[in-house]
């Protein structure tokens, strides 16, 4: 029993049922869209945070002189190298940022999302956890120094308290407001409803990288609360173990590529502990300089061996839980971005381990302990040949679903809706972000992608929906154009748009208020 019910859940437990749409099953390699690649084969981004061997940032400003970076034990040489400076904010005295939508306007300036996990979390440390974020954010001032969006996980459903905004006030009221719903499912660490659990983590893991797949700058995510229940993988026979690594795999590289880095922080009483990545000042003192999966044969799977494969931290038992907010946001706005073309061996497996020194041994370089170097069937499952159809069917849908339910909004693609004469809409995708397939003998090329839609009444509640599959070809518009027909009943009052790039996965959203 437990066998197939870790499939179901993993693969389409979150899956909104009324979508009744499919992505493409042709495969086709993946098109650079004109800006950097950051887990795939060509060229690797590692966003690292220095500090002492007590955990303390370093302010002291390092050079690339400085650093050594390795790639599956293999020295690498440096191609593009950024300091802290590099990655601040716009001066300005007042907000720039009040919502998603003026994320472009900040560069690559890093940005912050803040988590409630009220699904895995005892009431009284979700209560607990709500005052110490408030307590945070009466610190900061008026105007945040970061961009910032606030999540809740509950036990139902994964939501937005408040897009990206730098108005502390409101992130304060808003807080305040919210109560912590009932872990009704968090005292369930077996069967069917502990997966359950898992697979509502993973697919919230997952949304929150499609949705940021276009902002510029590095997302530090700060999770509070105790994330997936850990599990043993003994015992369990050879399919449910692939097919829970093979998600795990699939939210690894969807994060990395995103450029999120996640901080757990578990607000359960007990012994002050930080757990930071291991980072030996000698490579040789690596249990193993070619490997070191996070999923790899270690028997187990656990929520917070993501923060140390995306360079984040794991803070447990801290009572302070203001301060280990304050500190993983300090942490994560502090950084050097670094980059490489891979010249090393894969070794058994794709996944290369990457490890960076610095030339002062009193100093450690944190940094995502590595990446897969064929992701692209991670990050798009259509590219996964070897995946049976059912399961690439039930990730496409739980991909698009996902964006049509959420108030997230999503940038891998931009997006831009309008009614045309006849009653229908036309969808307008800006050419950053488009997998252009190759060119035929004649210079033509096309893009595909699937369209979706799905209207709400006042209540916010889904009266219908309508997709297609369209192909559009390459010419003078600066992008791609497709039309949709939907027709919402007169009681809709908002319309959510969808568009999924059939090679790379990548989505963008819209939002039409009727009248």
């Amino acid at each position: 029993m437990m066998s197939w019910r870790v499939r179901v859940f993993l693969l389409a437990a979150c899956m909104a049922a009324f979508v009744g749409v499919s992505g493409r099953s042709a495969a086709q390699s993946q098109q650079p869209d004109g800006g950097t690649l950051h887990v795939t084969t060509q060229l690797v981004v590692l966003d690292v945070v220095v500090t002492d061997k007590k955990g303390n940032l370093v302010q002291r400003k390092l050079t690339q002189d400085d650093f050594k970076v390795f790639d599956n034990g293999v020295e690498q040489r440096i191609r593009h190298f950024e300091g802290p400076d590099e990655h601040q904010m716009p001066p300005s005295a007042t907000p720039i940022v009040k919502s998603a939508a003026d994320l472009s306007k900040i560069g690559n300036a890093p940005v912050t999302i803040l988590v409630l996990d009220e699904l895995n979390t005892r009431f009284e440390d979700s209560a607990y956890s709500r005052q110490m974020m408030v307590k945070y954010l009466q610190t900061q001032p008026a105007v945040l120094p970061q961009a910032t969006q606030l999540l809740v996980a509950t036990s139902t459903t994964f939501q937005e308290l408040h897009d990206y905004t730098q108005d502390r006030d409101a992130l304060i009221q808003i807080v305040k407001k919210h109560m912590p719903g009932i872990p009704f499912k968090a005292d369930q660490r077996t069967g069917a409803v502990a997966v359950e659990r898992m697979a509502q983590v993973m697919a919230a893991l997952q949304q929150i990288a499609q949705a940021s797949t276009g902002t510029a700058g590095r997302k530090n995510l700060l999770w509070v609360g105790l994330g997936f229940p850990s599990a043993s993988l003994d015992g369990m026979d050879d399919g449910t173990i692939d097919t829970i690594e093979a998600a795990m795999r699939r939210v690894t590289s969807r994060l990395l590529a995103a450029r999120v880095t996640l901080y757990t922080i578990d607000p359960s009483p007990g012994k002050t502990a930080t757990i930071i990545p291991d980072t030996p000042d000698d490579l040789d003192m690596s249990t193993d300089a070619l490997g070191n999966d996070p999923m790899g044969g270690s028997g187990s799977i656990s929520f917070t061996s993501l923060a140390d494969s995306t360079g984040g931290m794991a803070f447990r038992g801290r009572n302070d839980i203001e301060n280990v907010i304050g500190e993983g946001i300090s942490k994560g706005r502090t950084y050097y971005t670094l980059a490489y073309v891979p010249n090393s061996p894969e070794g058994k497996t794709d996944y290369h381990k990457t490890r960076i020194t610095l030339n002062d041994k009193a100093l450690i370089a944190v940094t995502r302990e590595g990446y897969y170097a064929h992701a692209e069937a991670d990050l798009n499952p259509v590219l996964d040949k070897a995946m049976d159809p059912k399961q690439v069917r039930a990730n496409l849908q739980l991909d698009l679903s996902s964006a049509l339910t959420s108030a997230l909004s999503y940038n891998g693609l931009a997006l831009h809706v309008q009614k045309t004469n006849d009653g229908h809409w036309q969808l307008h995708v800006d050419e950053k972000g488009i997998a252009w397939s190759d060119p035929t003998p004649e210079g033509k090329q096309v893009c595909e992608a699937t369209i979706a839609a799905a209207w709400y009444d006042a209540k916010g509640k889904i009266i219908g929906h309508a997709a297609s599959e369209e192909t559009y070809p390459r010419g003078d518009v600066g992008g791609a154009e497709y039309h949709l027909a939907a027709e919402p009943q007169a009681t809709a009052r908002r319309i959510r748009f969808v568009v999924r790039d059939a090679r790379n996965g990548r989505m963008g959203t819209a939002d039409v208020t009727l009248p």
